[in-house]
């Protein structure tokens, strides 16, 4: 398992043991690559406390996942370890799997935690009711730009540097949208188009290594034309389109709309370590 965790650059445990079971997503290439002779994945429809399975595909590229069917939401300053991969509608925000292992670090700042509904109608309502009163900018009718003016702007004018959300209420296995184990957190003041949630890569807030003890050194990529949260755009927007296009190869003329973006094109935020920045200065 050390060499699993030094392969993955989580960085050299302070101190031990270290509790696996703990974890809620493994590195599957650092995973097999030590030869873990661990127990068999189990099908995500029959997981149960502490089972390993198969996570999330698409946009979010989990690896392993560990499953844990209890949920608390995190205090104010704590630091978290996230997953994300950079989609060009995330204008201000930046949406974030929580994801215990994953050696990408954030400060929560100020938080507030708001529920997922069953219901994918009331999803992230209350959140929305919220952050919109008194804010000072009318939030977009379209959609998604509507979530960067609520869940950028607004949040950081109300002063919250975080929002998270709760698993969605009724889903069992726990997790949210159908995503097995994972819940949702904005982080609201970087923005979700660049994997390091800044322009300049330099400036990253985000930390890496063994509780978050150094600055995650990432790089922003070019973007796929294809790259784009999901394949089409939900209706009604399928048909009167989306305000910013979810992929460039939606944009233009209208009939593009119905042009299919791949989630799995969008480059996922990574940490190089110090061995590997170290290689491509030589380079």
């Amino acid at each position: 398992w050390e060499l699993a965790i030094h392969r993955h650059e989580i960085g050299c445990p302070g101190e031990y043991p270290v509790c696996i079971n703990d974890l809620t997503v493994i590195d599957k290439i650092a995973y097999e690559a030590a030869n873990i002779t661990g127990p068999a994945t189990v099908p995500v429809s029959e997981v149960k406390e502490g089972d390993l399975f198969e996570g999330a595909t698409g946009t979010y590229q989990m690896g392993y996942q560990i499953y844990h069917a209890t949920y608390t939401a995190l205090p104010d300053n704590a630091w978290v370890e996230v997953s994300h991969a950079a989609v060009p509608t995330e204008l201000q925000g930046f949406w974030v799997w929580r994801a215990r292992g994953s050696g990408i670090w954030y400060n929560l700042g100020r938080t507030k935690v708001f529920p997922t509904p069953a219901d994918y109608s009331q999803i992230h309502r209350d959140a929305i009711e919220f952050l919109t009163a008194n804010c000072s900018r009318k939030p977009s009718m379209s959609w998604p730009r509507l979530e960067s003016d609520i869940f950028g702007f607004c949040a950081r004018e109300k002063g919250y540097d975080s929002i998270q959300f709760e698993p969605q209420e009724g889903e069992r296995p726990m997790g949210t949208f159908g995503v097995t184990g994972l819940t949702e957190i904005v982080l609201v003041n970087i923005d979700g188009r660049y994997e390091c949630g800044v322009e300049d890569a330099r400036r990253t807030p985000l930390r890496a290594g063994w509780k978050a003890s150094r600055q995650c050194d990432c790089e922003n990529h070019g973007m796929a034309d294809s790259c784009g949260l999901m394949a089409r755009a939900p209706f009604p927007f399928s048909v009167v389109g989306t305000d910013p296009p979810l992929c460039k190869r939606q944009a233009g003329q209208f009939w593009r709309r119905w042009n299919k973006c791949d989630p799995s094109t969008c480059k996922p935020t990574l940490c190089r370590s110090p061995k590997q920045a170290a290689v491509n200065v030589v380079i």
